[in-house]
């Protein structure tokens, strides 16, 4: 992977310096999150709920520990365990505590952009399972409006020059969450969802 830009360019915003800095994990992530679960039968799309709840639980703990309230995303997990029970499991272990760096609005920042930013992917996706599960398969998670409600908010601050030091915190902070995820995709055998009592 190449090196990480951490320092944004004067008068670039930080929504930019982001999307650049994170261009090679963000679409690493997406190759290994599709091939670990994926949504084309019920099974799979169990998988990738239990995959997402199992991430999203220490990055929640930590933002609701650290982060100030503007930058502290609707909690995800409560509406995925939603989903998990519509489909008769059981929530996931959680991944292990993820160690970000100092608890600075920049880290709080990266961690808030990449679990809003997902929100965009999320509607996609929703459409994709409601066609492939007829309209049947919970999409409590993919529907949230609370979240796509704080992306449109947070755009408003990314889209702006990053303050002094901010735009390196956010990109520590935003590689460290995406190699979190990839990791727990990589990992996806370890997450008991048992895919296999579900019908295809």
């Amino acid at each position: 992977m190449a090196p990480v830009r951490n320092i944004a360019e004067p008068d670039e915003s930080l929504r930019t310096h982001l999307r650049a800095a994170t261009m090679a994990a963000h679409d690493l992530l997406d190759h290994a999150m599709q091939a670990a679960s994926g949504w084309q039968t019920r099974a799979d799309y169990a998988r990738f709920l239990a995959l997402q709840h199992a991430a999203r639980a220490p990055l929640e703990d930590w933002l609701a520990a650290h982060a100030p309230a503007d930058l502290c995303p609707p909690p995800q997990t409560p509406l995925l365990a939603r989903d998990l029970a519509a489909l008769g499991l059981e929530l996931p272990a959680p991944a292990p505590v993820l160690t970000l760096s100092s608890p600075d609005a920049g880290t709080a920042l990266g961690t808030a952009w990449v679990l809003a930013g997902s929100a965009l992917g999320n509607r996609a996706i929703a459409k994709q399972v409601a066609r492939i599960g007829s309209g049947e398969w919970p999409v409590a998670f993919l529907g949230d409006d609370a979240m796509m409600a704080f992306w449109q908010g947070l755009r408003l601050r990314i889209e702006q020059p990053a303050a002094p030091g901010e735009a390196e915190g956010a990109t520590r902070a935003a590689e460290a969450v995406f190699a979190h995820f990839l990791e727990v995709a990589e990992n996806s055998q370890s997450v008991e969802t048992t895919p296999e009592s579900l019908p295809a």
